[in-house]
């Protein structure tokens, strides 16, 4: 088991890379086992994926655990760093169109270049609907700023970290705090509706469920490893699919997060747990219609008929969406802490922490071709039409085409 791209959650936090660091160097505190990595192997490419323009956002997310993603809506890509630095581009050339600081919309110290002041702690977002950006901090704020200017349209305390995406829909901006709770806000003014409470372990991952606003209702998954579903206009809870059942010894044998956003495709919804199992689940009723043996807390991608996954080794995976059946797997990456996988055309993508994105063929599983991006790739790159947005953790944005 990849334990080096995994954070903790108990009374310390602790991140991704001083962890890989600490087991690097033969110091493991799961025994003296040092951890190792794949290196790249030649191949025959048949695609060359090159970089069309590259911007700049801030400082980054730095060393922290982050899933902090640019989003696309037309014509504009817009991408934020760790510290409060909010910018849009124009997705074709990478033109600047807007920056605006958080800290200066919020009141906050954004400091000079001598003083850094205050952080924002941007870290769950970025999302659009109907002209706004939505982001969460994990200083327990929910942000929404206009898409055309940045300007602030609406601030919410909401008391507790937002590690994940905003789900916004049907008039609802929710979130999924780190302690647990579920929270509905208001989309046009930010006024919290509801508030759901989940059970939350005494030891689990860094990083909670994004949720997915589908058919009236917010889908996400929980620490204890099941995914739910709150009714979306009063927050109650319609029903529960157990992902995985904590078993070991250990509390740390017991994880079983299901930190990854649930994909809905008709009456399906599909969701994994760390330590559990891949599954299709009722969208009406919550009964599991199949589930499968793989373990995860990135990000999947769904395509047409087929899942496409990396799990806890980091190996990437395409299964059959109406079954589960396993179609190709590519294990050339472990250990390489790579994101979640996306498809690209007839590719899928991942990038990994050594700074390197990796084209698969999407039919196959076998490596097509790879690019050298110069920075760690800690969040799976944005498809748009014929562009691939990659965010480094050095606040670098990429476009990249084939």
């Amino acid at each position: 088991m990849s334990f080096s791209n995994i954070f903790f959650t108990t009374g310390v936090k602790y991140s991704a890379l001083a962890l890989a660091a600490l087991l690097a160097s033969g110091c493991s505190i799961f025994g003296d086992d040092e951890i190792t990595y794949n290196e790249l192997q030649p191949f025959d490419a048949t695609v060359s994926p090159s970089v069309v323009w590259e911007g700049s956002v801030g400082k980054g997310v730095g060393e922290y655990f982050s899933r902090l993603n640019p989003v696309v809506v037309g014509d504009v890509i817009v991408a934020a760093d760790r510290r409060g630095v909010v910018k849009a581009f124009n997705r074709a050339d990478g033109a600047n169109l807007w920056r605006v600081d958080v800290r200066d919309l919020t009141g906050g110290d954004a400091g000079g270049w001598l003083m850094p002041g205050d952080t924002a702690r941007i870290s769950g977002g970025l999302v659009a609907n109907d002209g706004r950006l939505f982001f969460g901090t994990e200083n327990g704020e929910v942000v929404a700023l206009s898409m055309a200017d940045g300007s602030l349209i609406w601030r919410t305390e909401i008391g507790g970290e937002v590690l994940a995406d905003p789900a916004v829909g049907e008039g609802y901006v929710v979130v999924n705090t780190s302690a647990g709770k579920l929270i509905g806000l208001l989309e046009d003014s930010g006024e919290q509706q509801w508030e759901m409470s989940t059970e939350v372990p005494a030891l689990s991952l860094r990083g909670t469920s994004a949720p997915t606003i589908a058919s009236g209702g917010a889908i996400f998954g929980t620490a204890t490893g099941k995914l739910t579903v709150a009714v979306l206009n009063n927050g109650q809870q319609a029903w529960v699919a157990p992902l995985a059942i904590p078993q070991g010894a250990t509390e740390l044998q017991r994880l079983v997060d299901a930190d990854v956003q649930p994909l809905v495709r008709g009456n399906a919804v599909y969701s994994i747990a760390y330590n559990g199992q891949v599954a299709a689940v009722e969208l009406t009723s919550g009964r599991i219609m199949w589930q499968r043996e793989y373990a995860s807390f990135n990000n999947f991608d769904l395509s047409v008929n087929r899942l496409f996954l990396t799990d806890t080794y980091d190996s990437v995976y395409s299964l059959d969406s109406d079954n589960g059946v396993e179609i190709w797997s590519n294990n050339d990456l472990t250990g390489r802490q790579v994101t979640g996988p996306v498809r690209f055309g007839n590719y899928v993508v991942v990038g990994d922490a050594f700074g390197y994105l990796h084209f698969l063929n999407a039919n196959t599983g076998e490596m097509a071709g790879r690019l050298e991006v110069g920075n760690s790739v800690y969040v799976a790159p944005i498809v748009a039409g014929d562009t691939l947005y990659v965010q480094l953790r050095d606040g670098s944005l990429l476009a990249v085409r084939i």
